[in-house]
């Protein structure tokens, strides 16, 4: 099966295979950017190449494209699991503006992966010719769920009160 194939917009010839999902894939650089000037060097470096690998993934489709695209995502998740895991044993818990902002990522990350469910090749949503994709919502709310995160979990966190 050919790179992007399940993701429902037409593959065509020439350099930028998915047009719309290789553009959409550029949100995560903004994101890890972001996280760059935060100081999250690992976690921003990791959302910036996730968006490389995404762009590689839907647009050239390099030799390199599917473990760039899926290595980096794994590294993602794996990152913000870790970082939840270290933050639920520590026994901190966020602060008031923390839990706003992970409300925001959770309900990002829940209509990201609707959209990327109900967008797939041959789902009723699915139509290859549309500028709407949406697997390109999920790029894009999947980014806005990272930053969320971030401002949640990465800001300073208040110590839990123990029983």
């Amino acid at each position: 099966m050919a790179l992007g194939a399940g993701d429902c917009e037409r593959l065509h010839d020439g350099l930028i295979a998915q047009p719309v999902n290789t553009a959409s894939a550029l949100a995560y650089v903004p994101v890890g950017a972001w996280l760059l000037g935060r100081r999250q060097v690992g976690f921003g470096v990791a959302v910036a190449a996730a968006g490389v690998g995404s762009v590689d993934y839907h647009g050239p489709g390099s030799p390199a494209a599917r473990l760039l695209h899926d290595g980096t995502l794994y590294a993602v998740v794996g990152l913000v699991a870790w970082n939840e895991v270290a933050r639920r044993v520590g026994r901190s818990r966020l602060t008031p503006r923390g839990r706003v902002a992970y409300r925001a990522a959770l309900a990002a990350a829940a209509a990201g992966g609707a959209c990327w469910w109900l967008g797939r090749t041959a789902s009723p949503w699915c139509d290859p010719d549309s500028l709407l994709q949406g697997h390109a919502a999920w790029h894009l709310l999947a980014a806005v769920a990272l930053a969320c995160w971030a401002l949640a979990a990465l800001e300073e966190a208040l110590p839990q009160a123990r029983s």
